[in-house]
């Protein structure tokens, strides 16, 4: 979708008119320090947001930026620094009643659009009953602001992600912030999804003069509408940079340090088909687009990337996989085998391995130690079990060599899994699955939100077992992920696949192009 179909007409005419433009206050920031209990997550930050700017915050997960945004928004005390709203210093309580947080994770709601929308202050008669005409005007207005007009009646719950942020958007908006603060808007969108969000975020800024700070763990969100990005990096002293200055390549080389080089890791030679995947279809849920006929297979030897948002049937089809969720018609054969039937476990016994997300919930359990989690699914038989009892050196022994390969020095076979941090969680699990030597490998953005070292090196682990003649099944939101893995590459697009020849000519933004249906 082009900037002029989203930008237009939720302007300034349409916030005027509702009533809902923001007061003019830049942001000021000064010395800021925030503490998470003994160890510093941000020290002596400076920025400044000029009214109706964008500020964007980039860091990978678990280096402060959530606190940041909690601390600028009155919901975390500072250890020192200031926080300006306009020319005034702002006390915690300024900040809670004058700026809008927006989470990472929403709350679930079975309110419609236009009662969401009504709920902090819909227009009333003699102050006491909801005035019926004028408070359909309102939600309609605030829907128009961000596209979302011609839904006022859908439930919340049924939208995609992507129109759950902007009804969000138009929420924080309509109460006449200060400063609006979205914590990752765009993790669960993809980067055409996320150009839109951020777009929009641009303009209601811009109109109502009101300054905004977002984080997110891609350098690519800063580009074009963010004016300046603060790094977060490794403890290091937060940089801010202007993005009309530094292009996204350099601010990449300026967050990392410079020196690390992001190469594909192919090509590979494909043997036998080990997956078989025919015309599966299957009905979304709510406003999520289905799965219509998608059929491929995946060969030993390979990396097949497939590259689509998640609300376009890239999670229908991982929960297909995982065994989440049975298709509507449509075969899954593994090995000559029908699969359609079976659940997770019995996935993995027959030789699939899955890697989620590094902060998925369904492949750890935090409160067990590092040698537990290294073990799950895998004290039926041996090595680690004999005859229902538990072979505790095997188990010891597993875990040293584990954590050793795997290069995690500062983790113990007994520490507590949930205090490690998240790249060295994700070792771990990535490891337990490579050593099971499986078939074949399903990850899911098995790097998203980490550094880029700490993605380089988990992306080579696994792609390493096609050396060793398994399958890699790489599913992914991230295009350029998918062209440093891939061996064959297909864009998920409308329920469909869309397949796209691997060479040194495809780039990023034609991927994104076919994922946005914009593609010539």
């Amino acid at each position: 979708m082009k900037r002029a179909q989203f930008a237009g007409g939720s302007g300034r005419d349409v916030g005027r008119g509702s009533g809902v433009s923001g007061r003019s206050a830049g942001l000021r920031v000064k010395g800021l320090t925030v503490p998470d209990g003994s160890r510093w997550l941000v020290r002596d930050l400076d920025f400044e947001v000029k009214p109706g700017t964008v500020h964007m915050v980039l860091g990978e997960r678990d280096t402060g930026k959530t606190a940041l945004l909690e601390t600028l928004a009155g919901l975390r005390r500072e250890e020192r620094g200031t926080v300006r709203l306009g020319d005034d210093d702002a006390s915690l309580r300024d900040r809670r009643r004058g700026t809008r947080f927006l989470p990472r994770d929403l709350d679930a709601t079975q309110l419609s659009i236009r009662e969401r929308l009504l709920v902090a202050r819909p227009p009333r008669r003699f102050g006491i009953a909801i005035h019926g005409r004028k408070a359909e005007e309102y939600a309609r207005a605030l829907a128009k602001r961000v596209g979302l007009e011609a839904l006022l009646d859908v439930p919340v719950e049924a939208l995609r992600p992507l129109e759950r942020r902007l009804l969000e958007l138009a929420a924080a908006f309509s109460e006449s912030p200060r400063a609006v603060f979205l914590d990752e808007p765009t993790s669960e969108l993809g980067p055409h999804e996320a150009r839109h969000l951020l777009a929009v975020t641009h303009a209601i800024a811009r109109d109502d003069g009101v300054p905004v700070v977002f984080t997110s763990t891609w350098a690519r969100d800063g580009y074009p509408d963010a004016d300046a990005v603060t790094i977060l990096w490794q403890g290091q002293a937060p940089a801010t940079v202007s993005t009309a200055d530094v292009t996204e390549s350099a601010l990449v080389d300026r967050w990392t340090g410079g020196g690390l080089r992001r190469a594909p890791t192919g090509p590979h030679s494909a043997g036998d088909a080990l997956l078989r995947i025919e015309n599966i279809v299957l009905e979304g849920r709510g406003r999520e687009t289905s799965l219509a006929g998608v059929a491929f297979e995946v060969r030993s030897g390979e990396v097949l990337a497939i590259v689509g948002a998640p609300a376009d049937g890239l999670d229908l089809l991982h929960d297909v996989l995982l065994g989440h969720r049975k298709p509507d018609r449509g075969s899954i054969q593994f090995l000559g085998k029908e699969l359609v039937a079976t659940d997770r476990r019995q996935r993995v016994e027959a030789g699939v391995s899955f890697v989620s997300p590094p902060h998925a919930r369904d492949q750890s359990l935090g409160n067990f130690s590092v040698e537990e989690n290294l073990i799950l699914g895998q004290t039926r038989r041996g090595p680690f079990a004999r005859r229902g009892w538990l072979k505790f050196e095997s188990i010891r022994g597993n875990a040293v060599r584990s954590l050793s390969d795997f290069e995690v020095p500062d983790a113990k076979p007994r520490d507590r899994f949930a205090r490690l941090s998240l790249g060295a969680r994700q070792r771990i699990v990535i490891a337990r699955e490579v050593l099971r030597d499986p078939v074949l490998l399903v990850a899911r953005s098995p790097a998203q939100g980490l550094s880029f070292e700490a993605q380089e090196y988990l992306r080579k682990a696994l792609v390493l077992q096609c050396e060793r003649r398994s399958g890699l099944l790489w599913l992914s939101e991230d295009p350029e992920e998918a062209l440093r893995v891939a061996d064959r590459l297909a864009v998920l697009a409308a329920g469909k696949l869309v397949w796209l020849p691997v060479t040194e000519t495809l780039t990023r933004e034609a991927i994104i192009d076919e994922m946005s249906g914009t593609a010539a």
